[in-house]
């Protein structure tokens, strides 16, 4: 299916044309009929004489609405440009046309009308005008027809040139990511919420659920209809109707995208080519405010220049737009800004990057990143997608040196939303980039090969540096590994499963605290120490001869009182602090509340000889459990609270009774 847009200056007959045409009025409002001009979007098909039925899409001319022009052209195949030959090229003439070219409208035919209010000798004034006026244009080369609706002068030889213009334009590419920008929603009785709009990029079928973006609100497709047939299904430039279920009318407005769900994201942030109109009034300064169109959408924004201080009428640039609230747009996608005030239309241009962050300005690097971006072979627009991390950052220092931030892998959608290419294409490219060790698959997620060097020597050199400031730690916190990479859960789980495979990185095996449970030592179950934590391969802590002879100098104490051992502080003084918290994560020392120690035999055996004397007595005090072990309150009471802590024992008053853990053994 393929769809008409019309465009030209208001009271040039557009409506009265297409209803010459289609035998369809396509000024639908009250107040369009009374005063006999358009004011929003009309809708009309037709069949050409070929017996291929096409879309039309009508647009006001007034240039009070201009707006409502372009929430109707932003889908279409072929423009139908209507000039009154009996006024000639009048100003929404040119500012449509210019419209036109800035959306890369390549296929049109202009149609003089009301022939019958001239004589030939004028009409082929006006032809030349035209002409005139599209050259440079992208309707540079576009058939021109005069004609009369009252005569019916010119109208099948217009059909004719629209159905070879349609014929020789270029299909519209089918990427499996349907889109419709919604430039109509109202409620019909007995069916409820329906929008409209042109089908972009995909398909969509009866029954299909469905995302509206921005807002994200989930729904299904109850019924489609085109051109008032109910089908099953509609594909790339249909004009189609979407009843949608359980969505309010309220709830949706012009400019809303639908799409399949997470297929799309919205974003109030993109890298765009921008071309100033060259009869622009003025130049287009850096951080000038202006209403951005793209689709239905309309929508404030805020320019940033990236190469220049300002682009003057008739250039062209890299820009930011920092949008005022979520747009949903494409890569490739065309997009016009106006001034608001006084409003006129200055540029356009083409997106480039969809999920762009903020950049420095004049920054080589950025610069080069997005020409790779907008020129490149589907080779390098891919690779250029996977290092967009790089190419945006504007730094030239090492990773190891502090800067290595951001995501930096991608899934397959997520690249092929970047791209903009069909989904077999990149699959293809990524596998060809893959043969040629320029990319690497780890997991679902596919990187560029050196931002995967990078991130791979940024991971161990991460644990490296642990390691060498804490030699006697086991290793370093997998989640503060993965935070400082910026990398998500579900990511660095699938880098650390790699760079283990590599044996550059291991897990550290789990020590275990034995737990008392009435079982003989070797089967009681174990409580893992505290950590996740993950080592270089093959890293063992080791202690200095000197720290070795202090440790046995101090488990020496222990075991000669092992119910009121040295206090914690006390044994940092002795040994240092380090040495502590590796002994305490070696399982040899036991922490007990926050300043005692226990050698792990002690802990053991004390826990053993409790338990035993619960299952003889039932019960304990504080004051027995000191009589058992023979130390003191200070001791004993911390040993108690943490079996509590442990369900070894339940607290009954002043009394302890054995708890879940040893009862369920």
């Amino acid at each position: 299916m393929s769809c008409i847009g019309t465009a030209g200056h208001v009271d040039h007959g557009k409506s009265t044309l297409v209803k010459a045409l289609t035998g369809i009025d396509p000024d639908r409002l009250a107040e369009e009929k009374e005063r006999g001009m358009t004011i929003d979007l009309g809708f009309a098909w037709l069949k050409l004489p070929s017996g291929r039925e096409v879309s039309i899409v009508d647009v006001p001319g007034h240039e009070s609405f201009i707006k409502n022009m372009l929430a109707g052209v932003g889908g279409i195949d072929a423009a139908l440009l209507v000039v009154a030959a009996d006024e000639g090229v009048m100003p929404q003439t040119r500012e449509h046309l210019a419209i036109l070219d800035l959306l890369g409208v390549s296929s049109g035919v202009v149609a003089l009308t009301k022939a019958d209010l001239v004589d030939e000798e004028w009409l082929e004034l006006v032809h030349e005008e035209v002409e005139e006026q599209l050259k440079g244009t992208t309707l540079a080369n576009a058939a021109i027809q005069a004609v009369s609706v009252y005569t019916g002068r010119g109208l099948p030889e217009l059909l004719s040139a629209l159905e070879k213009v349609l014929r020789e334009a270029q299909d519209r590419q089918n990427i499996a990511r349907p889109r419709l920008p919604v430039d109509r929603v109202f409620t019909l009785t007995g069916f409820g919420t329906v929008v409209t709009g042109t089908l972009l990029d995909g398909s969509f079928k009866s029954g299909q659920e469905v995302e509206i973006l921005p807002q994200g609100t989930r729904t299904r497709i109850r019924g489609i209809q085109t051109h008032k047939h109910q089908v099953e299904n509609v594909g790339p430039g249909s004009r189609a109707a979407l009843n949608l279920a359980n969505v309010a009318r309220n709830e949706l407005e012009r400019g809303n995208v639908v799409c399949q769900p997470g297929q799309m994201r919205s974003t109030v942030l993109c890298d765009v080519r921008l071309h100033i109109l060259a009869d622009a009034a003025h130049p287009l300064a850096h951080n000038t405010q202006v209403d951005f169109y793209s689709g239905a959408q309309e929508i404030s924004a805020r320019v940033r220049l990236l190469d220049v201080d300002e682009l003057r009428p008739g250039e062209s640039g890299w820009a930011q737009l920092r949008l005022s609230r979520a747009a949903v747009v494409a890569k490739r996608d065309r997009f016009i800004i106006r001034i608001p005030s006084p409003s006129m239309t200055i540029g356009g241009g083409e997106i480039i990057d969809v999920q762009a962050r903020h950049h420095r300005r004049h920054q080589p690097q950025v610069l080069d990143g997005l020409e790779r971006l907008e020129q490149g072979s589907p080779e390098e627009q891919v690779l250029a997608a996977l290092d967009r991390r790089i190419a945006g950052r504007g730094t030239g220092k090492s990773v190891a040196g502090g800067t290595f931030q951001g995501r930096t892998g991608y899934e397959l959608p997520e690249i092929i939303r970047q791209c903009n290419l069909a989904e077999d294409v990149t699959l293809k490219v990524l596998e060809t980039l893959l043969s040629e060790e320029r990319v690497r698959k780890i997991g679902e997620y596919w990187f560029a090969q050196r931002v995967w060097e990078e991130l791979a020597e940024e991971a161990v050199h991460l644990v490296r540096e642990q390691h060498r400031h804490y030699p006697l730690r086991s290793g370093l916190s997998k989640e503060e590994w993965r935070a400082r990479l910026h990398l998500a859960p579900r990511m660095a789980n699938e880098v650390f499963s790699v760079l283990a495979t590599e044996e550059k990185l291991e897990a550290v095996p789990e020590g275990t605290i034995q737990q008392a449970t009435g079982a003989s030592a070797s089967s009681r179950p174990g409580v893992a120490l505290p950590g996740g934590l993950i080592r270089v391969f093959n890293f063992t802590p080791r202690f200095s001869e000197e720290q070795q002879r202090q440790i046995a100098q101090i488990v020496k104490r222990f075991q000669e009182n092992p119910y009121t051992p040295p206090e914690r502080s006390e044994v940092e003084r002795s040994i240092g602090g380090e040495v502590v918290s590796a002994l305490i994560e070696q399982g040899r020392f036991i922490k007990v509340g926050t300043n005692l120690l226990f050698l792990r035999e002690a802990y053991e055996e004390a826990r053993e000889r409790l338990i035993v004397y619960l299952q003889e007595h039932g019960k304990i005090t504080v004051a027995e459990a000191r009589d058992v072990l023979g130390g003191s309150r200070k001791y004993i009471l911390p040993l108690l609270e943490q079996m509590d802590a442990l369900h070894i024992t339940r607290r009954v008053g002043d009394e302890r009774v054995l708890g879940q853990a040893v009862l369920r053994s």
